[in-house]
């Protein structure tokens, strides 16, 4: 009898650890495993079958064969260890270790011990494969660097707020998500601490223990925000998933000046009031369109990042009913139960995800690319996310009212792909564009002009 084929949604927490160390300037991943780890870690970045992807920055690793194995590997990574540091430039060596050298039990640390004593900027972290999803290596790499990296005093450098939860390379429009919290946090007189990307950097990991408050986006920014509360009373303010549109980010802001404990000024309202202004002025070019596509029952797929925000904004702004909100990114189970009181549904294979979506009753899907068979099979409109990677890392995302005027954009193109009667122009329109001599305004156009 036959079965279905049941797929991983994502790879290892290896793997998410090295696109985590490679994602912060200065920061050089060194993998303690065999060859294929650190393969594997590219190709998942986006590579395919036939390679690496372009960016995926330098990745040193000891290629264990089967004899460091048996007989232990600890005199090739201290050979690793030395070229790694003659050859490629960076500030901070990350030692990563793979589940082969876990289980034979490499003293890790006494090479690293060897190297740190000699002045050499080196730190091991055990992210094997085994201890979790792709996301869990990044709670891994930034709770143990949380936990024994010193801050550097600098009277000058303001504080920040610490961007937690967003995994790089891993969630879809990574960056794109950190320059927009960046942009919030800085219209309200706030400064950011990114760390990952062009803003971030050594300077921004080590001013991680000088923050004024870790603003924690999804379960995975949990354990490095519990950590540098515990060694240095950062608070915590923690929200499901990335804030999609104007009001959502207000709300956060709101949430995390209370937690400051003041006010906000003149400027920082005044900015707020802006950002309102500019989405009420998109939703007025747009939303008759789609009110007038019918009230939509909306499964979202995604990680739990992204997924909960959007659902919260198809629900609280347009008025749609999420029937669906499934999970992709296995969250830590003591996390699940909050979860799946607000509805989310943990499906980490094809499978399972197939059948949430066709049980729920759905006519609208929004998912990633891998997710538009699924909307065919089942004959029911599909909206694609943008979680394409390569570029899209770098553009797009939902977050803010910028992300808002993309999902409203998106869904538009969506609907009208599924010939959507009323995301054409009315006949009145027709008739009065005609009269004039112009041709009438196609709802395509309206999606260039959001986007």
């Amino acid at each position: 009898m036959a079965r279905p084929l049941v797929g991983p949604q994502a790879s290892c927490a290896l793997h998410g650890a090295i696109l985590t160390a490679a994602a912060i300037p200065g920061v050089i991943p060194l993998v303690h495993s065999t060859p294929g780890c650190a393969l594997r870690a590219g190709l998942s970045a986006g590579g395919g079958p036939f390679g690496a992807p372009p960016g995926l920055p330098p990745v040193a690793s000891t290629n264990l064969a089967e004899k460091h194995v048996i007989f232990g590997g600890t005199s090739r990574l201290r050979e690793e260890i030395k070229n790694t540091l003659a050859v490629v430039e960076g500030g901070l060596v990350a030692v990563l270790t793979g589940c082969p050298t876990e289980m034979i039990g490499d003293d890790v640390a006494a090479m690293v011990k060897e190297a740190t004593s000699q002045g050499e900027a080196v730190i091991d972290i055990q992210t094997a494969g085994f201890r979790g999803p792709v996301r869990a290596g990044y709670d891994l790499l930034l709770t143990a660097l949380a936990n024994r990296l010193e801050p550097r005093a600098d009277p000058a450098d303001a504080p920040r707020i610490n961007i937690l939860g967003i995994v790089p390379g891993v969630d879809p429009h990574w960056l794109s998500g950190i320059e927009e919290l960046s942009r919030l946090l800085a219209g309200v007189g706030l400064r950011a601490n990114p760390v990952f990307g062009p803003s971030g950097g050594l300077g921004a990991l080590h001013a991680l223990g000088r923050a004024e408050a870790s603003l924690v986006l999804s379960p995975w920014g949990l354990g490095p925000a519990e950590a540098l509360r515990q060694r240095f009373g950062i608070p915590v303010v923690g929200t499901e998933g990335l804030p999609v549109g104007a009001e959502a980010a207000e709300a956060l802001l709101r949430r995390l000046f209370e937690a400051l404990g003041r006010p906000l000024d003149g400027a920082a309202e005044a900015f707020l009031a802006a950002e309102r202004r500019h989405e009420d002025y998109l939703l007025d070019q747009i939303l008759g369109r789609l009110v007038g596509a019918g009230r939509q029952r909306v499964a979202v797929i995604g990680g739990s990042l992204a997924a909960p925000g959007l659902a919260r904004f198809l629900t609280t702004v347009l008025g749609w009913k999420t029937v669906a909100l499934v999970l992709t990114d296995e969250p830590p189970a003591s996390l699940r139960p909050a979860l799946a009181a607000a509805g989310a549904i943990f499906a980490p294979d094809a499978t399972s995800r197939s059948e949430a979506v066709r049980t729920s009753g759905a006519s609208l899907l929004i998912g990633g690319p891998e997710d538009r068979a699924l909307a065919g099979r089942l004959g029911i409109a599909f909206v694609d996310d943008g979680s394409t990677p390569g570029l899209g890392a770098l553009t797009g995302g939902h977050a803010g009212r910028a992300g808002a005027a993309r999902l409203l954009a998106a869904l538009v193109t969506g609907l009208e792909a599924a010939d959507a009667p009323a995301l054409r122009p009315c006949p009145a329109e027709e008739e009065k564009a005609s009269s004039l001599g112009l041709p009438a305004l196609a709802a395509d156009r309206q999606v260039q002009i959001l986007a």
